[in-house]
């Protein structure tokens, strides 16, 4: 019996010490990814986006008309897809603009093109600020 509850201590001593060598490795990761107030976060796999301030500070029920920047596609996933407003010059992703208030109205999908085997389509979003 003293056997299994000195195997099953060590156990335990194994797992906390997992435990707070992932958390270290977890606060070491953020401690590295934090921006400066008011400046983006800078990542290899973050959408380029512009003025999303812009967006925000929009006033209620005024509507835009976005393009993509990347096609959808199987390489583009549209929430990565990063959207073209002219109006406001803003650039940002779906997520970004439902964030700031804004709603889809309508998405159009443009003709469809095949580029090095990947089947690609234009999309042209209409949105509208909701709060």
């Amino acid at each position: 019996m003293a056997h299994m509850t000195a195997r099953f201590c060590i156990s335990i001593a194994r797992l906390a010490a997992g435990a707070l060598a992932a958390g270290a490795l977890l606060l070491a990761g953020c401690a590295q990814n934090r921006g400066i107030e008011g400046e983006p976060i800078e990542s290899a796999g973050r959408p380029q986006t512009a003025n999303l301030q812009a967006l925000m500070e929009a006033p209620d029920r005024e509507q835009l008309t976005c393009t993509s920047m990347d096609p959808l596609s199987a390489q583009h996933a549209l929430n990565d897809i990063v959207f073209s407003c002219p109006q406001l010059q803003v650039q940002a992703t779906l997520i970004e603009m439902r964030d700031a208030g804004w709603r889809l109205v309508s998405v159009d999908i443009g003709s469809e093109t095949t580029h090095d085997g990947v089947v690609e389509m234009p999309l042209t979003i209409r949105i509208i600020k909701l709060f």
